[in-house]
């Protein structure tokens, strides 16, 4: 330990072991009788006070079980106001937090608990056994505990290990090496196959979370609303940056369904949300009403945005209200780009001093310095350290130099404005072309009998990729294959015509995130081709 974290206390921010766990309880004492998250399923609340009670108790039941800073602590559970307690515990013990898909069954738990071995895990009843046979399989030394039912319950856990001659206010807040110690290590894919895991310092996290409150702390506490899964980026950030921006976090432990949300939306009355643009699609297009005034901000991201959901977002909005498309991903903890709402419809945003960027052509390496060229992204600013346990994909995603490898496709205007095109993994490689599928979507959702549509591609012995379609009707329209690919015949160039077909579904597997799984609707063209 240096001089200087010698004479500054532990809990100081001008200490370089300040951690995020000292920034919650900080929050929390600030105006503890604030109301901190409310349940939209059952309308619970509760105050910021007693969130910071019921962590610090499970915190010290933890520390009793003898988990020490640096023991990973797997998070999976619905949106109540259990789920958070063990996140705000493992902030302030310096356990690195691992959000686990509430979808995963058995052979996705185990894959990533291979990974990140958690010495606990946290889920809901229906899980455990999953959760149990895994652990059991891979050999691990992992406490299970659980949000509900009647066997190895938080409530239970708490019971047994809670010294109640102990204070909360004499609790001390982990101190530990957090060069050494990570935050988060997170699983970044969701939409296209098994994860790799990304390893986050507290740090770079910090860094963000302040930049986020210089420009959005509202001045009297407000509601926003919380619509991510625990395991994506959005939700740890959502779970600090909330309460550290004076907001309540509005959550609900119920399915998302449009409905649903639109119920919340009308009754909290919002100022921010982040979601994926699917869920403000089908908001959009519900047959009940939402009152989308409320909101000050939209940010949408982790999926491509079509410029006739942004049209129609900006129609119902208030017109002093912001709508844009966020480019960032977990490894880059956030955004890389910083929002643009001012320039041309559709981009996501322009360079900003806290991250470089430049874009690479993938085949050459050569940087690309002409407007309008694709390329690959790459970043060196605030980022993940490694994959979790993985140097070799550590090595392939960071540059000895520094430079962080998206893997994702953009352009850059003459301006300076940038726009997403498609992850380098989703182009259709058609012969000698690259076919971009969010074109084709957004040429096929122009349709009046469709109500969504994802494109895919399907492996072919002599072109190498056929683009394929796959595609929601709307209620009650007969639109066939043969319009579909008509339409695209008509809008599109030879090389990105829909020959691989177009196979019609109920409904697009999502992943609890609300964003389109790409891997599953593949899966269903392959199923499809084969009938």
């Amino acid at each position: 330990m240096s001089e200087t974290s010698k004479k500054v206390p532990a809990n100081s921010q001008n200490n370089e072991n300040y951690h995020l766990g000292h920034l919650f309880r900080d929050c929390m004492l600030k105006d503890p009788d604030a109301i901190c998250q409310i349940d939209a399923a059952t309308g619970e609340e509760e105050t910021r006070r007693s969130v910071l009670t019921r962590a610090t108790t499970l915190a010290k039941c933890l520390r009793t079980l003898g988990l020490k800073p640096g023991d990973v602590l797997a998070l999976g559970g619905d949106n109540h106001l259990d789920l958070h307690m063990p996140f705000y515990s493992a902030l302030m013990n310096g356990y690195p937090i691992s959000g686990v898909d509430p979808f995963f069954k058995f052979d996705e738990i185990k894959q990533l608990f291979k990974q990140i071995e958690p010495k606990s895990a946290f889920c809901q009843q229906s899980s455990y056994q999953d959760y149990r046979r895994a652990v059991e399989e891979l050999g691990l030394d992992t406490r299970i505990v659980t949000f509900d039912g009647s066997g190895n319950t938080m409530t239970k856990l708490i019971q047994q290990y809670h010294d109640s001659d102990q204070s909360i206010d004499d609790f001390q807040v982990a101190d530990f090496d957090t060069d050494k110690v990570f935050a988060f290590v997170v699983a970044t894919s969701g939409s296209t196959g098994y994860p790799k895991v990304a390893a986050i310092k507290h740090h770079p996290i910090i860094k963000v979370i302040k930049m986020y409150e210089a420009v959005h702390t509202s001045k009297t506490l407000k509601p926003a609303l919380n619509l991510s899964a625990i395991q994506w980026v959005s939700a740890y950030f959502n779970a600090i940056c909330m309460p550290a921006q004076n907001q309540i976090k509005v959550q609900t432990s119920a399915p998302a369904t449009a409905e649903h949300v639109i119920d919340i939306i009308n009754k909290y009355r919002p100022i921010v949300l982040m979601s994926t643009p699917s869920i403000l699609h089908r908001i959009l297009q519900y047959e009940k009403p939402c009152d989308l005034t409320c909101f000050d901000t939209i940010v949408l991201g982790g999926a491509c945005v079509q410029k006739d959901l942004l049209v129609d977002l900006k129609a119902a909005l208030r017109p002093d209200a912001v709508v844009t498309e966020a480019y960032g991903q977990t490894e880059c903890t956030g955004p890389v780009l910083r929002p643009a709402p001012e320039g041309p419809l559709g981009n996501c945003g322009v360079e900003t001093p806290h991250n470089k960027v430049k874009l690479v052509d993938p085949v050459t390496g050569e940087t690309i310095t002409e407007p309008n060229v694709p390329g690959e992204l790459w970043t060196k600013g605030p980022r993940f350290t490694e994959y979790y346990k993985n140097p070799e994909e550590t090595a392939k995603a960071i540059t000895p130099d520094g430079w962080y490898k998206t893997g994702d496709l953009l352009r850059r205007d003459e301006n300076g404005f940038f726009f997403f095109v498609e992850r380098l993994k989703m182009l259709v490689k058609f012969r000698s072309y690259h076919v971009v599928p969010m074109e084709l979507e957004e040429v096929i959702q122009k349709h009046d009998g469709v109500l969504e549509a994802c494109v895919t591609s399907l492996e072919h012995p002599v072109d190498g990729e056929w683009p394929v379609a796959v595609v929601v009707r709307k209620p009650g329209a007969t639109v066939t294959a043969q319009e579909i690919q008509d339409l695209v015949a008509s809008k599109l160039s030879e090389h990105k015509q829909l020959r691989g077909g177009v196979v019609f579904v109920d409904e697009l597997p999502m992943t609890s995130n609300g964003k389109v799984a790409k891997a599953k609707v593949k899966q269903l063209a392959r199923e499809a081709q084969q009938i």
